[in-house]
C-alpha cells in the first residue's frame, strides 16, 4: 500500500540565480531556448527544463507511453527503468497523430523520443543554470561540451546538484523535498564522415525523498479539503538509485545502405521506500493511519535495436526499405513490505509518530522478455503523397516467482502491423491517416494494491486515427484529427488487486494550433476532448463504471508568447492549463470538478560578465485553484499544487 511511482507529466519550471563558473568555453546556446516559440506543434516538447503542449513523456491521450515501454532514444528502442536526466539528454518530443508519418515502427499510446545532448564539435562550450525554488527547491547544473580530439572525440557532459520539490507523479508541493544529484556524458567519436559512435552514461541518486500522503475515502465522496502543507512523517525519507548506461552506433554502409544500432541498459533500486496513507476516511476527516514499509526492490533491464536502412531516389520517387530486431530482458524484484496501522486519524492535522519497527517478508521475483523483428516499406511521391507500411513479430514471456505461492508463467506470440498515409490536397493541405498495432507493458500494480508491485502482463492495444494539416504559413500550422484506441483496462477489483477487468476505448478529437501567426507572437494550443469507455462481462459485480477513473472529458493547454518589439531582449507569457470533469472513483460515483491552472511569465536576455544569459521568472496556479484529483487510480491528492514562483537564470559560458 504505497504511493504509485507511475509517471505523469508535470509543469515545472525552475528559478535560477546567476553562478559565476571559470571555464574556457564558446557558442553554447541554450540562453535563448523557449520551448514556445520551438515547438512544431502542441503535442508535446520538453526543452531543458520547461514543457509546452498537450502531451509529455508520461502523458498521451490519457495513456502512458513510458509505461507502455514506447520510449526511443534517437529513434531506437530503449526499455527505460531508470529516468533519464538532463545530463544526458537535450529535449524530448511526443510522436503520435500526423508526427508518426515517416517515423519507422510507431505505437498505439505514441512514442516518447529523446534527443541526446548536442556535442558543441571543435569548439568548447558550457551552459550553467542556477535555480531556487519551487518554494524549498534549490540548485545548480552544468553542461558542457568538451573536444578531446578535435570534433573526431567529442565529450558533452554535465552534473547537478538539487532540492527538489517534485513529488513523484503529482507535482510540486511544499515541504516534500528530495536531494537529487546525476551526472552524465555523451561521449561522440566520429572517425570519418560515414561512422558515429555515442556513448551514454547517466547516474542519479535520489536521498532525503520525503514521502507524499495519499488520501482514500470510505464511500463515493471527495475528501473534506486541507490545507496545502507539509503533512507527512520526518523519518518516511525515501532513497533511489538509477543509473543508464548505453551505447549507439551509426554507420553509412553503401551509398544506399545505413546501420543504426543501439545497446542499453537501465536500473532502477529503491533501498529504502515509505508509503503514507489515510484510508476509510469519513465525510468530516475522520480516518485510519496506515503507513508502510518496503525492503530493496529495484529493476534492471537490457535492451537494444539493430535497423539497416535502404534509401532508394528516382525521378519523382523517394522510398525506403527498413529492417529490425530489438528486445529487452527485463528483471524486478519487489514486495515484502510491512503494514502498520498507526489507528485513527484527522486528515490535514499534522501529527509526527514514531517510526515503527518494520519486519520485512520474501520479495518476488519477476523475469520478462520480449523480443521482436520486422520490416517497413516507406515510399514518397514529390513530397505530395506518402504511404508507409511495416510488420513486426513479437515474442513475450514472463515468469513469476513469488514465494509460497507456484510459479507462474504467462506468455505471447503474434504479428503486429502498421500503415500509414498522407496525401497533399493542396499546397497547403495535408489529409492523413493510420493503423497500429501493438504488444505493450501494463506497468505494475500501484502500490496501495493487495499484489503491490506485480508486474502486469503485456496487452495487446490497437488505434487508428486520422486528420489534416493545414500550414497557414510557414510559420504557423493547425492539425485538426480523430483518434479510437483500445487495450485492456487494468485496475483495482473489489478485492484491491490489480488485475485486467475489462476492454478500454479511447475516443476522441485533438487539435493543435502552433507557431507564428502575427510577428512577435508564438502560440502553442493543444486540445484533447473525449472519452474513455470501459466493457466487460461483469464490470457491475467488480465495481467498474463505465468511464475510467481519473480520465478528464475535456483537456486543453494554451501557451502564448509575446515578444516586446520595444524591448527585444524580453518576452511576456501566459499559459492555461484545463481538465476537465473527470470520474473520481472506479465506479464512477462521483465526479472531479473541472480545474484551470494559470501562469504567468517573462523572459529577460542579457550579458553577465560578457557571457550570454537570460532570466526567466514564472508564476504558477496564478488563480490559485484547488481540487481533488487522482491519477488514473485510487488516491486522492488536492491539485494543482499551491501557488508559487519558479524562475531560473541560464548563462552560456563563452
Amino acid at each position: 500500500m504505497r504511493v504509485t511511482s507511475k509517471k505523469r507529466r508535470t509543469f515545472p519550471v525552475v528559478i535560477a540565480a546567476a553562478t559565476a563558473f571559470q571555464v574556457t568555453a564558446v557558442s553554447a546556446q541554450h540562453a535563448s531556448d523557449n520551448p514556445i516559440s520551438a515547438a512544431d506543434d502542441a503535442y508535446g516538447l520538453t526543452l531543458g527544463l520547461e514543457s509546452v503542449g498537450l502531451y509529455g513523456p508520461g502523458q498521451v491521450r490519457g495513456f502512458d507511453p513510458q509505461t507502455a515501454g514506447n520510449v526511443r532514444i534517437d529513434g531506437l528502442y530503449f526499455d527505460q527503468q531508470g529516468a533519464l536526466s538532463n545530463r544526458v539528454i537535450e529535449d524530448s518530443t511526443i510522436k503520435v497523430g500526423v508526427s508518426e508519418i515517416g517515423y519507422a515502427f510507431p505505437a498505439p499510446t505514441g512514442i516518447v523520443d529523446y534527443d541526446l545532448r548536442h556535442a558543441g564539435g571543435d569548439v568548447p562550450s558550457a551552459t550553467v543554470i542556477a535555480n531556487v525554488g519551487p518554494d524549498e527547491g534549490r540548485g545548480v547544473s552544468i553542461d558542457g561540451s568538451l573536444p578531446l580530439i578535435g570534433s573526431e572525440l567529442v565529450l558533452p557532459i554535465g552534473v547537478s546538484t538539487q532540492v527538489s520539490t517534485q513529488t513523484p507523479a503529482y507535482g510540486n508541493f511544499p515541504g516534500y523535498t528530495s536531494n537529487i544529484t546525476s551526472i552524465g556524458a555523451t561521449p561522440l567519436w566520429s572517425p570519418n564522415d560515414k561512422i558515429t559512435v555515442r556513448g551514454i552514461v547517466d547516474w542519479q541518486q535520489t536521498s532525503n525523498a520525503r514521502t507524499f500522503p495519499l488520501y482514500f475515502t470510505a464511500g463515493d465522496f471527495l475528501p473534506p479539503t486541507i490545507s496545502a502543507r507539509y503533512l507527512g512523517q520526518n523519518w518516511a525519507e525515501g532513497r533511489n538509485v538509477t543509473m543508464n548506461l548505453g551505447g549507439i552506433v551509426s554507420a553509412q554502409l553503401t551509398k544506399v545502405w545505413q546501420l543504426k544500432a543501439g545497446v542499453f541498459r537501465s536500473t532502477n533500486d529503491y533501498p529504502v521506500s515509505f508509503a503514507d496513507q489515510y484510508i476509510d476516511i469519513q465525510p468530516n476527516g475522520q480516518s485510519e493511519h496506515l503507513v508502510v514499509g518496503y525492503p530493496d526492490q529495484n529493476t534492471s533491464s537490457n535492451s537494444g535495436e539493430v535497423r539497416v536502412t535502404g534509401a532508394f531516389v528516382g525521378g519523382d520517387w523517394r522510398q525506403q526499405l527498413i529492417f529490425m530486431a530489438r528486445g529487452r530482458d527485463t528483471v524486478a524484484r519487489y514486495g515484502g513490505e510491512d503494514v502498520v496501522d498507526e489507528g485513527p486519524a484527522v486528515i490535514g492535522v499534522p501529527v509526527e509518530l514514531p517510526k515503527p519497527d518494520f519486519t520485512y517478508s520474501a520479495t518476488t521475483n519477476d523475469h520478462t522478455e520480449l523480443w521482436s523483428v520486422g520490416s517497413a516499406y516507406r515510399v514518397d511521391w514529390r513530397q505530395r503523397a506518402e504511404f508507409e507500411i511495416g510488420i513486426q513479430n513479437e515474442n513475450y514471456r514472463e515468469t513469476v516467482v513469488a514465494p509460497g505461492t507456484p510459479d507462474s508463467e504467462m506468455s505471447a506470440h503474434l504479428p503486429r502491423v502498421y500503415s500509414n498515409a498522407a496525401f497533399s490536397l493542396a499546397r497547403q493541405w495535408t489529409l492523413y491517416a493510420g493503423y497500429t498495432q501493438g504488444l505493450e507493458n501494463s506497468g505494475a500494480a500501484p502500490n496501495f494494491a493487495a499484489n503491490s508491485g506485480a508486474v502486469l502482463p503485456a496487452s495487446k492495444t490497437w488505434q487508428i486515427d486520422s486528420g489534416i494539416r493545414y500550414v497557414v504559413t510557414p510559420k504557423f500550422k493547425i492539425i485538426a484529427g480523430v483518434f479510437e484506441l483500445q487495450k485492456p483496462y487494468f485496475d483495482l477489483d473489489t478485492n484491491n488487486v490489480d488485475r485486467e477487468l475489462g476492454v478500454q476505448r479511447a475516443k476522441g478529437v485533438e487539435l493543435s494550433i502552433a507557431g507564428e501567426p502575427v510577428a512577435h507572437v508564438h502560440v502553442n494550443i493543444g486540445v484533447l476532448e473525449g472519452k474513455v469507455s470501459i466493457a466487460g462481462p461483469n464490470l457491475a459485480a467488480e465495481g467498474v463504471g463505465l468511464v475510467a477513473v481519473g480520465q478528464p472529458l475535456l483537456t486543453y493547454v494554451a501557451s502564448a508568447n509575446y515578444d516586446l518589439p520595444w524591448l527585444p531582449a524580453a518576452s511576456l507569457d501566459v499559459s492555461a492549463n484545463h481538465f476537465g470533469r473527470a470520474p473520481a472513483t472506479i465506479d464512477n460515483g462521483v465526479y472531479f470538478p473541472a480545474v484551470t491552472a494559470v501562469n504567468l511569465g517573462g523572459r529577460y536576455q542579457f550579458t553577465t560578465f560578457g557571457k550570454k544569459s537570460s532570466l526567466r521568472l514564472q508564476i504558477q496556479n496564478l488563480l490559485a485553484a484547488k481540487v481533488w484529483a487522482t491519477q488514473y487510480t485510487p488516491g486522492f491528492f488536492q491539485s494543482p499544487p499551491p501557488r508559487t514562483v519558479f524562475a531560473y537564470i541560464t548563462t552560456d559560458l563563452l
